[in-house]
C-alpha cells in the first residue's frame, strides 16, 4: 500500500509528453482555442468580483482595469503560443489562487460559496497535463474555501442550507478532475501502443519506425546521409538507486527537451527503452558526428548530473532507398548501439562513430 501511494506522489508530469500527443496529432491549436476561450470567459469573473464589492469607484476601476488586461494577456498569450511547462505550472497556480480570493473577498455568502466551483476548472487542466502534487494542491484551496465559504452561509442561512451548498461545491472538484485524471491515463496507453512515450513526450520505437519513413521521403536536396545517433545515459542505475525513481525520471525528462532543443527541425527523436535514446536526422555526409558531439556535451552540462555515452553511424540515402529500408534501419540501430558501448567500455562521456 506504501509503495501504491508512493509512486501516485511521485507520478511524473504530463505536460510534455501531452503537448507531443496533441502536436502529432494536430489537436494543439484546438486546445490553444479552447483555452484562450476559457481565458477569455474569465473577464466575466473579474466583472462580478468587482460589481461585488462596495468600495470606492477609484478602487473598482482599477481592480477591474486590472483583471481585464489580465483575461485579455492571458487570451492573447493562448491564442499566440504554447506555454512551456513551467509557464503553464505559474498560470494555473495563479488562476487557482485568484479563485480563492475571489471566493474569500466576496461579501455575498451565496457567490462565494459557488466562486468554489471554479476550482475544478483549474484542477481539471492539472488532472491533464501536471502532477499529482499540484493537483492535491488545487484540492486544499478548494476544500479550504469551500469550508469557508459554506460556513459563513450557514451562519447567515442554516445548517442544512450549507451542508448542501458544501456538497454542491466539493463534488465538481473530485468529479471533474478524477474524470480528466482517467482520460489521461487512457490517452498514456494509446499513446505508449501507438507511437509516443508516455514520461517524455518523445517518439517510442514504433513511431521512430514510422517518422524514419516519413524522413527518407521529405528529406531536403541538401540531405545526402541518415544518420542514426544511440545516447546512453551513464550509470543512470546509480541516480536512481541514490535519489530515487523520481529524480530519474526527472532526468529522463530533461534529456528528452535538451534532444528537442539541440537536434535540427526535422529529426526523429525516440526514447528507446529506459535511458537509451535514438536520434535520426537527414543530413549532408558528416553532419551526423557534429550533432552527435554537440548532444554529448550539452548532457554532461545538465544540472541533473548526467552524462552519456554516444555512437552514431550513417549510410546514404540513395542506397537506403534502392533497399529494403526496414532491414538497414534495423543494421543502422545495431551498428550505432554497438558504437555507443564501446564509448561506454572507454569510460562515457564520450562519441564513439561507428
Amino acid at each position: 500500500m506504501t509503495s501504491r501511494v508512493r509512486r501516485w506522489w511521485d507520478e511524473p508530469d504530463h505536460f510534455e509528453w501531452v503537448t507531443q500527443f496533441l502536436r502529432q496529432r494536430g489537436f494543439l491549436r484546438s486546445t490553444q482555442i479552447v483555452m484562450a476561450t476559457v481565458s477569455s470567459s474569465a473577464s466575466l469573473v473579474t466583472v462580478s468580483f468587482v460589481l461585488g464589492l462596495g468600495w470606492p469607484a477609484a478602487a473598482l476601476l482599477a481592480v477591474g482595469l486590472m483583471g481585464a488586461l489580465f483575461t485579455l494577456g492571458m487570451t492573447a498569450f493562448w491564442l499566440s503560443r504554447w506555454p512551456t511547462r513551467r509557464q503553464s505550472e505559474i498560470a494555473v497556480t495563479a488562476g487557482t489562487l485568484f479563485v480563492a480570493i475571489w471566493s474569500v473577498a466576496q461579501p455575498n455568502t451565496s457567490i462565494a460559496v459557488l466562486a468554489c466551483t471554479a476550482t475544478a476548472v483549474t484542477g481539471g487542466y492539472i488532472a491533464f497535463f501536471h502532477n499529482t502534487r499540484l493537483l492535491l494542491f488545487n484540492f486544499a484551496v478548494a476544500i479550504a474555501i469551500t469550508t469557508s465559504a459554506t460556513w459563513r452561509l450557514g451562519a447567515d442561512t442554516d445548517i442544512g442550507t450549507a451542508v448542501a451548498a458544501f456538497w454542491l461545491a466539493w463534488f465538481p472538484n473530485v468529479t471533474v478532475p478524477l474524470a480528466i485524471r482517467s482520460i489521461t491515463k487512457a490517452m498514456g496507453a494509446y499513446a505508449e501502443k501507438s507511437g509516443s512515450d508516455p514520461l517524455t513526450g518523445l517518439l517510442n520505437r514504433r513511431g521512430f519506425a514510422e517518422a524514419i519513413t516519413h524522413q527518407l521521403g521529405d528529406a531536403p536536396p541538401s540531405a545526402t546521409h541518415l544518420g542514426l545517433v544511440m545516447v546512453d545515459l551513464d550509470n543512470f542505475k546509480l541516480v536512481n538507486d541514490t535519489h530515487g525513481h523520481a529524480a530519474g525520471d526527472r532526468a529522463l525528462k530533461a534529456v528528452a527537451e535538451l534532444l528537442r532543443e539541440r537536434c535540427p527541425p526535422g529529426a526523429a527523436i525516440c526514447r528507446a527503452g529506459g535511458e537509451e535514446f535514438l536520434v535520426a536526422i537527414a543530413a549532408p555526409r558528416g553532419g551526423v558526428e557534429s550533432v552527435a558531439g554537440q548532444l554529448c556535451r550539452a548532457i554532461a552540462e545538465l544540472p541533473q548530473d548526467v552524462t552519456a555515452s554516444v555512437g552514431t553511424c550513417s549510410i546514404a540515402l540513395d542506397h537506403l532507398r534502392a533497399r529494403d529500408a526496414d532491414s538497414l534501419i534495423d543494421e543502422l540501430i545495431a551498428s550505432a548501439d554497438t558504437a555507443m558501448y564501446v564509448a561506454k567500455r572507454n569510460g562515457g562521456n564520450r562519441v564513439q562513430f561507428g
